[in-house]
């Protein structure tokens, strides 16, 4: 785990490298003359990444540029994409736009993207990464994750997710020949570290133990009703950094769920801490261990994302949030489930029960407050 008092240090930017940020127009809500970073984390391949990153899935165009403008001056280093995402060009170009500007050096961005899941082929692997650094517009990418063990089959780069009638067409490539190909990556200067989304306990000790490195970060769906403590636990012993999508639980207004965000309980704590739901669960999860890349557009949420590291939760209150009844996986690629490297073991989840007791304080629906919540959510496909 991140030890929490470094979890609470103020960051100041390394000056040796970049100006002072000024964060462009000092009027908006994003400008900073002093910023709050985030801490990093070190990864057992000797680079450094900050513990909290900026989620982009479903921005694109003309928002998600201005999420990324906006989550540079607000302080954010720590980026997250991927090809499935169809936003790497407009994510680099604000990028690059921003180090024209002086705030920021490339050396002080950590990128991620990921390898999509129609591009599993050894043969494919290079060629994909260079397109990819194209879009970017840089020469190396920080971070490279197989997005998911299982493949697709390739009918061009704009497919990707090809489809025979109401099937999704799948094939058989092993994850770990397209593993043993990001490895080449790193040799090759192409990207800095390789690591996984997605993947279990089983495929990721078979990486382990038949290749010649280990990766770095596990990307996977974390969130207080379903935090996944073996598989954490397991990449802790196994020096993995595991990152959190859907950090939130995908809070929807109109359906009031999950429950425990609209609860007594949560109103209880923002009213406590002055903080919204939404800092409270980042604060949260930092602490337990993980790296959350929650996802904002608004330029005031953007901003309440990042100012978590400044307060502590009490033990009380994080045994409250420990006692969140464990619920269901939200993202599923249930498509796929029959496929012989699906990950996931949904059958056992859904009728697991509980080792965790209820929190003993009643969770009547509460009035909206708005936050970061809703831009968390995304659609109905459950497709991360």
């Amino acid at each position: 785990m991140i030890p929490a008092d470094f979890l609470t240090r103020d960051i100041v930017e390394d000056n040796s490298q970049v100006a002072v940020i000024h964060g462009g127009n000092q009027n908006t809500p994003c400008g900073e003359k002093a910023l709050l970073m985030a801490p990093k984390v070190r990864l057992s391949s000797g680079h450094e990444m900050p513990v909290l990153g900026f989620g982009t899935y479903k921005l694109l165009g003309y928002q998600c540029s201005a999420a990324v403008h906006c989550a540079i001056e607000t302080g954010f280093r720590h980026f997250d994409t991927a090809y499935y995402y169809e936003n790497e060009k407009e994510i680099g170009e604000a990028l690059r736009t921003q180090i024209k500007m002086g705030n920021i050096s490339r050396e002080n961005i950590f990128l991620t993207t990921k390898l999509w899941n129609t591009h599993h082929d050894p043969r494919d692997v290079r060629r994909i990464c260079e397109k990819q650094l194209e879009l970017l517009g840089f020469s190396y990418i920080d971070l490279y994750l197989i997005h998911f063990p299982v493949g697709y089959k390739h009918v061009c780069d704009e497919i990707l997710r090809p489809m025979s009638g109401d099937q999704l067409q799948t094939v058989e490539i092993d994850y770990l020949d397209t593993w043993r190909a990001m490895e080449n990556l790193v040799k090759l200067g192409m990207v800095r570290s390789i690591g996984l989304s997605n993947f279990n306990m089983e495929q990721i000790q078979r990486i382990i133990q038949c290749s010649s490195s280990k990766p770095v970060v596990n990307q996977v769906e974390i969130w207080p009703g379903f935090l996944q403590k073996e598989l954490v636990d397991y990449c802790r012993y196994n020096g993995i950094i595991v990152t959190a999508f859907s950090p939130l639980g995908q809070p929807s207004r109109e359906n009031h769920c999950p429950v425990y965000f609209f609860s007594e309980g949560m109103k209880r704590l923002v009213n406590k801490y002055k903080r919204s739901a939404s800092q409270i669960v980042l604060r949260y999860l930092i602490d337990y261990g993980v790296v959350p890349i929650p996802k904002a557009a608004n330029p005031i949420h953007i901003k309440e994302n990042l100012n978590i590291f400044d307060f502590m939760l009490d033990d009380a209150d994080i045994r409250l949030l420990r006692g969140i009844k464990p619920k269901n996986r939200i993202v599923k690629y249930e498509m796929v489930k029959d496929h012989m490297f699906y990950p996931f073991e949904l059958l056992k989840e859904n009728n697991e029960e509980s080792e965790v007791k209820e929190p003993q304080i009643k969770e009547p629906i509460l009035p909206y407050i708005p936050n970061a919540d809703e831009e968390e959510r995304e659609n109905n496909e459950n497709y991360e």
